[in-house]
């Protein structure tokens, strides 16, 4: 990380960047932060050490890059306060539901790169996916990849597909949690004790996660590795299978994308209706 970084808005996912930020090495008074009643900000800042500003604007100010992660509906208030952003700094928006278009509207001149990182960025295993804003030029879009690039993986797509993204990526860590927490209770309800049930849930997907990330491998090679014909996961992988866990799973991001796409912000009209 390079230059000055202000967040305004410093709630799970803002609390996740910073803390990897911090790990990887950044400098703390290179950070600020600032939230809407102040307390976001000031946890941030005894936990981290950052700078928590008195207002968003105090946070903006000589700001490299302006990192937006408020909810949906303070989005209106928030880029009010964020008009007359120091030119030159790149914003970026981790704004659920809310597309550039609607940002630069409110924002005209400022370069605006969205972002999707998920909370597994706290640990710097993370992924996160940017899309550019209308205009963006090629130098906002590097400086939110060097942003997010010590944080783990980082892709770039379409925004058009950024809705999925966020329900596959930024909701996927909660999703495979759930299936975990599961899995461990299943193990729990054969008798071993629940420590040891959530251990080997957790280390099974720890480590699934380790392979699948391995060039060239993909799920059907990792359960080809495991699955004997005949044997106890083949038995397994039949019964997920005869439940509809794949048609769960495609229901379930389906729900998220609509979900998204139904409080769309897609411009400065959507913003003021929500305002």
């Amino acid at each position: 990380m390079s230059g000055t970084v202000a967040f305004v808005g410093c709630g799970r996912i803002a609390r996740a960047v910073v803390g990897g930020l911090i790990a990887a090495g950044g400098a703390p008074e290179s950070i600020r932060g600032a939230s809407r009643t102040g307390a976001g900000a000031r946890a941030l800042s005894e936990e981290f050490g950052v700078r928590a500003a008195a207002s968003v604007r105090e946070a903006a100010d000589g700001a490299d890059v302006v990192v937006l992660a408020v909810h949906p509906h303070e989005t209106p208030a928030a880029l009010r306060a964020l008009v007359g952003v120091p030119a030159g700094a790149v914003l970026v928006s981790l704004v659920a539901s809310c597309r550039t278009e609607a940002v630069t509207a409110a924002l005209p001149g400022t370069a605006v790169v969205r972002a999707v990182p998920n909370v597994a960025v706290a640990a710097r295993r993370g992924m996160t996916v940017l899309a550019s804003g209308p205009d963006c030029p090629s130098g906002a879009l590097a400086a939110a990849r060097a942003l997010f690039a010590p944080l783990g993986e980082v892709l770039t797509v379409r925004e058009d597909l950024m809705e999925t993204v966020s329900a596959l990526s930024g909701a996927g860590p909660a999703l495979i949690a759930h299936f975990a927490r599961a899995l461990a209770r299943a193990g729990a309800g054969q008798g071993l004790s629940a420590d040891t049930a959530a251990a080997l849930a957790a280390h099974a997907v720890r480590g699934t996660g380790a392979l699948l990330t391995e060039p060239g491998t993909t799920p059907d090679a990792v359960m080809g590795q495991v699955a004997s014909p005949g044997g106890m996961t083949e038995a397994a992988l039949r019964t997920l299978d005869e439940r509809a866990l794949p048609q769960s799973v495609r229901q379930a991001l389906d729900a998220a994308v609509r979900l998204s796409l139904d409080r769309l912000l897609t411009g400065a009209d959507g913003l003021s209706a929500r305002s």
